[in-house]
């Protein structure tokens, strides 16, 4: 995504990811976000370094927090703001709202499994494992469109009232949930997701956050550099997407046999030195 893509300083909003971190840096604010939507009373967290990615191999896929922190009885949270829809790159032949779900799920099981690893990266034990809780914000429909909170946990299929004891859940807010299932003080949280301010409270010491963030000059020049370095991701990625595509026509000339090295070189705009070379790998020599 080139830089003109992203937004403004002066427009981001609470639901932009880049936003949504700062903000959640106010303590006060994370604290009483958490508190709506769990069912026990979070005093105080400690935030875990800021902006590290979590990857447990060197080549795997990396992946990087929005809002990873501890409260006081050492359970662990990772908030994430989900705004991008499930789309064919996420799920080849993705045709229906089911299977969206399936990515929804499964990103946040990934998520799950990069976060124990991590902590089991640093010579812990099974036992040292925290208590964690994944929440994601989706401002559109999700599962039957009902309810504006799922709450997951691991149960026996068959005992439903036996459940597992991982220590896991995952939580699931929609803004979009048709149900008489919230107060009135997180159903204005929740428009408010969908860009409705209204004189809630909370949604104001928000909004004066996002105002008070959006004045300091070293933050709005971090997000400019934040931008760059995204733009640099997005290029070197075009580049490297070039090149593999590239191997790959030159892969399916040498498969038919009809062109000489030379022409496959000059139609590909690849050296005749890189044609044969992927010849002889692909085995594909002639």
């Amino acid at each position: 995504m080139l830089v003109s893509k992203y937004k403004d300083w002066w427009d981001l909003t609470f639901t932009d990811d880049y936003m949504f971190k700062l903000v959640m840096k106010n303590k006060r604010i994370c604290i009483k976000t958490l508190n709506k939507f769990l069912s026990w009373h979070v005093r105080d967290i400690s935030y875990y370094e800021d902006e590290k990615p979590l990857q447990s191999s060197y080549d795997g896929k990396g992946i990087r927090l929005d809002v990873y922190v501890e409260d006081d009885i050492h359970h662990s949270y990772d908030l994430e703001m989900q705004m991008r829809k499930v789309t064919e790159k996420d799920f080849p032949g993705c045709t229906s709202h089911e299977q969206a779900m399936i990515v929804l799920a499964k990103r946040m099981r990934f998520y799950q499994g990069e976060l124990d690893a991590n902590r089991l990266q640093r010579g812990g034990l099974y036992s040292d494992l925290h208590p964690t809780v994944i929440i994601f914000f989706c401002p559109f429909k999700i599962f039957d469109g009902s309810r504006h909170i799922y709450r997951f946990k691991t149960l026996c299929v068959d005992d439903p009232s036996l459940v597992f004891p991982d220590e896991c859940e995952k939580i699931v807010i929609c803004s979009k949930g048709q149900m008489d299932d919230i107060t009135p003080d997180v159903q204005a949280f929740l428009e408010y997701l969908e860009g409705k301010v209204s004189n809630d409270p909370f949604v104001q010491e928000i909004e004066a956050e996002i105002h008070d963030v959006k004045q300091r000059e070293q933050e709005e020049r971090d997000y400019m550099s934040y931008l760059m370095k995204m733009r640099e991701e997005h290029e070197n990625g075009k580049i490297e997407g070039i090149a593999v595509t590239t191997i790959k026509i030159v892969r399916n000339l040498l498969a038919s046999k009809k062109m000489s090295y030379e022409d496959i070189a000059k139609n590909t705009d690849t050296s005749l030195d890189e044609v044969l070379r992927i010849a002889k790998e692909s085995g594909m020599a002639y």
